[in-house]
């Protein structure tokens, strides 16, 4: 695998599916992912609720991801914008369903907004293979 994930027992860590650090091989593919959103293909639609946001959030960059001939276990970073701390709980545990025991490096970043006021939750990441 290209990737080594970092997690020393003298940095702080909660019991929350991430790593403190990810180190990607030279000569590695790497794919940057553009900020993906939970609206649906082929037409566009976004979902209404913050649950059918983030799943089709991640059902887009699993897309991007096998366009791109990896999968999620192959994310090594990731950021995730949401617009209300009231999520946090479920974008936790959405995600652990989703990742499984997959840690990424993660950063989490709460907002006034994102691009439409309609959007509840944003992620971007950085994937190798």
């Amino acid at each position: 695998m290209p990737t080594r994930f970092y997690n020393p027992q003298n940095v702080s860590t909660r019991p929350i599916p991430y790593s403190h650090g990810a180190e990607v091989k030279a000569g590695s593919n790497l794919l940057f992912m553009s900020g993906q959103v939970g609206r649906t293909l082929p037409d566009g639609d976004l979902l209404p609720d913050f649950e059918g946001q983030i799943r089709q959030t991640y059902i887009n960059i699993k897309a991007v991801l096998d366009d791109a001939g990896m999968d999620l276990a192959n994310i090594v970073k990731m950021t995730t914008y949401i617009t209300d701390r009231n999520n946090l709980a479920a974008m936790r545990e959405i995600r652990k369903e989703i990742l499984g025991d997959h840690k990424p490096a993660h950063t989490l970043v709460i907002v006034a907004g994102l691009a439409f006021k309609e959007y509840l939750i944003e992620v971007d990441c950085t994937a190798a293979v």
